[in-house]
């Protein structure tokens, strides 16, 4: 009995399978669980790696769109209008292009080049193109099962991102009487005009660029980017060139002005509604606006007999809108437009007018052939007054004759160059022509508006803004927008004449007599606007007669083809103070010009929720509807 206990007390194997048992769950346990770790880990990673390209699809979409808008600026009129994003904001769209990216449901996306497992698709809201200039895109972006929407702001590279913007940085040799030739300052051209350099006393508040190079003083002040051919700025005298606040001068690339603004008056057309669903109005001829500071403005325009057209496809034929109520209520009745009182009406909202020469072709509504308006019995149309290239004309002297809208002003000597020294005519030929689409503009302004004309736009007084918050207005003139200085003359010579005696001689005037007609010295002038001259220039008429004034100050953006000059150095014209408008970084007067090609850069950009599912069907709210 004691050696059966003795052996029972001996053996363990029984202890020891236990043992074995127990250790093997155990590892079991631990060899499963690390599986299934590891397995939560490689699907977390693939759904992680999934999330982040879903969004690197979503860039890539953007970029893809960005890059079709600077080929072709037309392209903002491209999209699905059946695409929610789109549908709720009221845009309006020419087609698809045959874009895939503008699809909308199905399993269709646009890949991401150069991906097997990204893809994209986008959505957009082009209902404050035409108003600012912005175009709002949602692009979502899809990779396995993991979709993400973003919504991104963009606008045109264009004039009004830069203070100051020229193509040239000579003058219009047209203007100065120059028989220079046309070139860049960087170009190795034998008698290129020579460039107008910013003065000591100019302060340019905002980034500034030309297609040229700026020629500056020592004291000249920038205190924004300055942008150009190259990198150094030409020193007016001696070895310095300004002082630049915003960092020195960056070669950028050619940034191409249109030669014509033409094609703005499409806006005034009632028979394009995809392209132009909100029309502005056309005047004709010479027409005066007159700001009043309280959302309204008076306009006086004789000539024109329709403000809102449509045009006919084959013949060419441009006869009135169809709807006369309608133009008249945005627009100004005719009857108004051709009285002595003028239309009074609101500024336009968030649109354009244009201000054509009055046409000769026959088919045209706004023709006159032989006829004149009323009160056009003393004018340059009526009345044989000819200017010559010395300011002289061929009655007694010419303040009696005008462009229908008082313009050369009683007293006003036309001026047409400097003679000698002892006589003298003035700046420039600088008639008013009495069919001619210039503006005169002035006032107080409340609004959203771009003003355009075929000719010139002429600045009589200042223009402000009622709220430097919400207001914004832009001036783009084909020729030139000008400041409305005028001469005078109080000295005549006298020659004599046979059998007659001593006559005054009003072709030229004595360099003493020569003076401004309503500007003394220390005047300043306040434009606030987005400026742009297609072929021409911004400059200050006559500034180079009379005193030393006060400050041009331009609250907005100046784009012109050639560098207008406001003075001569130190002696006459106004000073510069430039201050941009930063709201222009985001947005633009309503149709305002653009350039021939641009990039569009993105303004904003924020995530928002998904607007698709992974199987490409829309994603809905709450509610049940699509986002």
């Amino acid at each position: 009995m004691s050696r059966v206990l003795d052996r029972a007390h001996r053996d363990e194997r029984g202890m020891i399978l236990g043992n074995v048992l127990i250790f093997g769950t155990v590892m079991m346990l631990l060899v499963a669980t690390m599986i299934a770790v590891s397995t939560s880990g490689a699907v977390k990673a693939a759904t992680d790696r999934n999330f982040q390209n879903a969004m690197a699809a979503a860039y890539a979409g953007l970029a893809d769109y960005q890059s079709k808008l600077s080929n072709d600026n037309g392209y903002a009129l491209y999209g699905n209008a059946d695409a929610q994003f789109s549908k709720s904001s009221g845009s309006t769209f020419v087609n698809a292009d045959k874009n895939i990216a503008f699809t909308t449901s199905g399993r269709d996306w646009a890949p991401v080049v150069g991906s097997s497992d990204q893809w994209f698709r986008y959505e957009v809201d082009n209902s404050d193109y035409s108003g600012k200039g912005v175009l709002r895109v949602r692009v979502t972006g899809k990779s396995g099962s993991s979709v993400r929407s973003l919504v991104a702001n963009l606008k045109g590279d264009g004039f009004i991102n830069y203070l100051y913007f020229t193509n040239y940085e000579s003058s219009n040799p047209a203007l100065t009487g120059s028989d220079c030739t046309t070139a860049y300052q960087w170009q190795s051209v034998s008698g290129k005009c020579a460039a107008v350099q910013f003065a000591g006393s100019d302060t340019l508040d905002g980034p500034i660029r030309t297609n040229d190079v700026f020629t500056s003083a020592c004291s000249t002040v920038f205190n924004g980017s300055v942008e150009q051919h190259d990198t150094t700025v030409l020193p007016a005298s001696g070895g310095c060139a300004g002082s630049f606040n915003g960092g020195p001068a960056s070669a950028v690339p050619y940034l191409g002005l249109p030669a014509l603004n033409t094609n703005m008056s499409q806006e005034t057309r009632t028979d394009l509604p995809t392209t132009v669903p909100r029309p502005g109005c056309m005047y004709t001829g010479p027409t005066r606006v007159k700001f009043l500071g309280n959302g309204k403005m008076t306009v006086w325009s004789p000539w024109s007999k329709a403000t809102q057209i449509k045009v006919d496809s084959a013949s060419g034929a441009v006869s009135a809108a169809d709807d006369a109520a309608k133009a008249a209520a945005l627009c100004g009745g005719v009857t108004d437009l051709q009285s002595a009182a003028g239309a009074t009406i609101a500024t336009l909202p968030s649109n354009l007018m244009y201000v054509q020469d009055v046409p000769s072709a026959s088919n045209n509504v706004n023709a006159w052939g032989a006829s004149y308006p009323s009160r056009y019995s003393n004018t340059y149309c009526t009345t044989a007054v000819t200017v010559r290239a010395n300011g002289s004309v061929t009655t007694t002297r010419n303040q009696p004759f005008d462009n229908g809208q008082g313009f050369p002003a009683a007293g006003e000597w036309i001026n047409g160059g400097r003679s000698d020294n002892s006589y003298q005519t003035g700046s420039a030929s600088d008639t008013y022509g009495c069919s001619a689409g210039d503006v005169f503009v002035s006032g107080a302004f409340s609004g959203a508006m771009t003003i355009a004309s075929s000719g010139t736009v002429w600045v009589t007084g200042d223009i402000t803004y009622g709220s430097p918050t919400n207001d914004v207005l832009g001036l783009v003139g084909q020729n030139a927008v000008e400041i409305y200085n005028p001469a005078r003359c109080t000295s005549y010579p006298t020659t004599y004449q046979w059998g007659v005696g001593y006559v005054t001689d009003t072709s030229r005037c004595n360099t003493a007599g020569v003076g401004l007609l309503n500007r003394s010295g220390g005047a300043s002038i306040t434009v606030a606007a987005a400026i742009a001259s297609n072929a021409g220039t911004f400059w200050n008429q006559n500034y180079d007669i009379g005193p030393k004034l006060g400050t041009l100050k331009v609250v907005g953006s100046i784009a012109q083809n050639w560098r207008g000059a406001v003075a001569t150095t130190g002696n006459t014209g106004f000073s510069k103070n430039y201050v941009y408008d930063q709201r222009l970084l985001t947005t633009a007067p309503p149709k305002f010009l653009q350039p021939v090609s641009t990039s569009y850069g993105v303004t904003t950009q924020v995530e928002v929720q998904a607007a698709y599912a992974a199987d490409g069907s829309c994603a809905k709210t709450t509610g049940g509807a699509c986002r």
